[in-house]
C-alpha cells in the first residue's frame, strides 16, 4: 500500500509536467517508473487483500460481516456480494441493495454456495459500526480497481509506444486525478480495520 501511495503521487506529479508540455527525460523516468510500481504492486494489493479477507474471516467474522453487510444466511442460499447498500443497524438490513448473486460466497469462502457468519449471530454490544466499515470498505476497494484500470492502461499505451504521445492526454489526466487515490484508499483501509475491530 505504501508504495502505491508512493507511485501515485510520482505519476501525478510526471503527468501535471506531461500535460503542460514538459516532456524531459527526467519527467518520463518518473513517469515510466510510478507506472511500472503500480503495475507490479496494484494487482499484487488485491491478491493480498483477498489473503487478509480470508484471515479476517477466521479472526474476526464479526468485523468480516460488517464489511461485506451481511445480517444473516438463508439456510441453502449463496451470500450475494453488494456493490452498494444502506445499512440500516436498527431494523438490521440494508436498505437500497444492489447485489451480485453468489459472489460474496465465492470470494470469502471460493466457493459457489459457501456462507459465513451474518451479524445478527454476534451480540449487538459486539457488532462494529456497520456503515463507516461497510463504506470504508468500499471506498478501498474501487480505488483498488481504478489503480489496477490505470496500471493496465499505461501497460497497453506503453506497449503501443505512446505513452508520451500527446493522444495520451487522457491518461496523463487519469494519472494526475489519481494522485490523492493512494492516501485515500490506504486511510479507508485503516476506518475498515480500526472501526471494525472487535471485541
Amino acid at each position: 500500500a505504501a508504495y502505491l501511495v508512493t507511485a501515485l503521487l510520482v505519476a501525478a506529479s510526471a503527468a501535471w509536467h506531461l500535460l503542460r508540455g514538459n516532456a524531459e527525460p527526467a519527467v518520463r523516468r518518473m513517469f515510466s517508473m510510478a507506472l511500472w510500481m503500480l503495475l507490479l504492486a496494484a494487482p499484487l494489493q488485491a491478491v493480498v487483500g483477498d489473503f487478509h479477507g480470508l484471515n479476517t474471516l477466521e479472526h474476526q467474522p464479526a468485523k468480516l460481516a460488517a464489511i461485506e453487510g451481511h445480517w444473516e444466511n438463508t439456510p441453502g442460499e449463496a451470500v450475494p456480494f453488494t456493490l452498494f447498500a444502506w445499512p440500516d443497524m436498527q431494523a438490521e438490513i440494508n436498505r437500497h441493495a444492489i447485489e451480485i448473486p453468489h459472489l460474496g460466497s465465492l470470494i470469502l469462502t471460493h466457493s459457489w454456495n459457501g456462507q459465513f457468519p451474518g451479524l445478527k449471530e454476534f451480540p449487538r454490544d459486539e457488532r462494529p459500526y456497520v456503515p463507516i466499515v461497510f463504506f470504508s470498505f468500499r471506498v478501498m476497494v474501487g480505488l483498488g480497481g481504478l489503480m489496477i484500470g490505470l496500471a493496465v492502461l499505461g501497460a497497453w499505451k506503453r506497449w503501443r509506444g505512446m505513452l508520451y504521445d500527446p493522444s495520451s492526454r487522457g491518461l496523463w489526466r487519469y494519472a494526475l486525478y489519481m494522485g490523492p487515490a493512494g492516501i485515500v484508499a490506504l486511510l479507508a483501509g485503516w476506518f475498515t480495520t480500526e472501526v471494525g475491530r472487535q471485541p
